[in-house]
């Protein structure tokens, strides 16, 4: 199913699909069903089977795409060797509700946010069992776009107007988009809802916003708004890893771990998933590179 352009006005255009930061390289096509369908859920938690996708800012609800997530928890059951039920699948994109969710029903694994896994890996004992492959890119990155005769580049942007929906984590934006930048002593920043009014601020008459920070799905489709279609690129991160898949040690049991990623790794070469990947815009899964994001949390400790 296609969104209208309409609904792409409305502000359903977003940074972040889920399992994405993870990625998901999006085209306009699927870009709102593949956001909402790994962004929504099936019931509450209740176990340590159960995996949450926790992505702080995404878009969407956890009724759009019930059905959808009901079949992507349906697959991992099944293709895990589980019985049937066995595991559900949450979506949250509140940071404070998603964490406090972690902390009562204690499920056994999550797909993240990159952000969230920097931010919290260590207090929450996440541990890495795969990564999320977007468009089978390994890679994700953040962009800060402005209009033609705006800054030619980071340096001479100081003291403008920043307007994103990636500022919820202002650490990861200052440490690892910013290169150690403080972006609230930098920037002058409008947080906004979505993407798409981060880039109208930019690009609209009224001009509310001299630069608009974008996550890689929003930057990537960018190209398809006639609004950002005078923006030109000011500075972007280096490059990062997509969204993992994670554990919480002590909680997920060994087989469980054993059998959720063999299923995830699998997924990508299964034919019986190909249509739900594809819903999702992803590719598939790998195994995660450990060193990618140690590098990364480096920067983001510094």
């Amino acid at each position: 199913m296609e969104p209208s352009i309409d609904a792409k006005r409305r502000g359903r255009y977003s940074a972040r699909s889920i399992l994405p930061q993870a990625g998901f390289i999006m085209n306009y096509r699927n870009f709102l069903i593949g956001v909402t369908t790994l962004c929504c859920a099936v019931a509450a938690l209740a176990g340590p089977r159960d995996v949450m996708v926790f992505y702080p800012g995404a878009p969407g609800s956890p009724e759009e795409a019930k059905d959808v997530m009901a079949s992507f928890g349906a697959y991992l059951a099944k293709a895990a060797g589980l019985p049937e039920g066995a595991l559900k699948v949450v979506y949250e994109n509140d940071l404070e509700t998603g964490l406090a969710d972690i902390a009562k029903n204690k499920p056994g694994f999550a797909i993240v946010g990159l952000p969230v896994y920097l931010s919290q890996s260590a207090k929450l004992k996440m541990k890495l069992l795969a990564q999320t492959l977007p468009g089978g890119r390994k890679t994700d990155g953040y962009y800060i776009v402005g209009r033609a005769d705006g800054p030619a580049n980071l340096a001479a942007a100081k003291g403008l107007k920043l307007s994103s929906n990636q500022l919820y984590d202002k650490m990861f934006v200052s440490r690892i988009v910013l290169g150690g930048q403080d972006v609230e002593a930098f920037f002058k920043i409008k947080e906004v809802s979505s993407g798409l009014r981060a880039i109208k601020q930019v690009a609209g008459e009224e001009k509310k916003a001299d630069l608009a920070l974008l996550d890689q799905h929003q930057y990537d489709a960018k190209g398809e708004l006639e609004e950002a279609k005078g923006l030109k690129l000011v500075h972007r991160s280096p490059e990062l890893p997509t969204a993992p898949v994670v554990f919480f040690e002590g909680v997920a049991a060994e087989a469980d771990m054993a059998a959720l990623k063999k299923a995830l790794l699998g997924m990508g070469k299964d034919a019986a998933a190909k249509e739900l990947l594809k819903t999702m815009t992803l590719e598939g899964f790998m195994a995660p590179d450990p060193a990618a994001y140690e590098t990364t949390q480096k920067l983001y400790d510094k």
